[in-house]
């Protein structure tokens, strides 16, 4: 083989191991991941936390307790909710707030009671 011919072969197999490349980058960025998604996972979330306070009577509770309650939930000890935290709860509170255009817990315990 002369060197030309073997500067031809590298540049082929180089450009099949790119294409290969290009093909495995592809496929990983445009599968979605398993399990639910996470507007899913949010309206889930946001349900089972309505269904909670439409169910609590103590409208004297701050979102540290609320989010001490709902830990020991079964709903929520399932393993796609393994990343519920203090942080997400907030999120969620904040939320509801502007969606029943309230702007503490207790005001937004009272209207869930009244809606029910």
């Amino acid at each position: 083989m002369t060197k030309d011919e073997i500067q031809v072969w590298m540049l082929i197999a180089f450009a099949i191991v790119l294409a290969l490349g290009f093909y495995k980058v592809y496929t990983i960025f445009n599968s979605p991941a398993a399990g639910p998604d996470t507007k899913t996972q949010h309206t889930q979330l946001e349900n089972i936390v309505i269904d909670f306070l439409k169910h609590y009577d103590n409208k004297d509770i701050n979102a540290e307790e609320l989010f001490l309650l709902l830990q020991g939930l079964d709903e929520l000890q399932d393993e796609a909710y393994k990343n519920f935290n203090r942080n997400r709860l907030n999120q969620l509170l904040q939320q509801l707030y502007y969606t029943y255009e309230v702007s503490s817990l207790s005001e937004l315990i009272t209207i869930i009671h009244n809606d029910a």
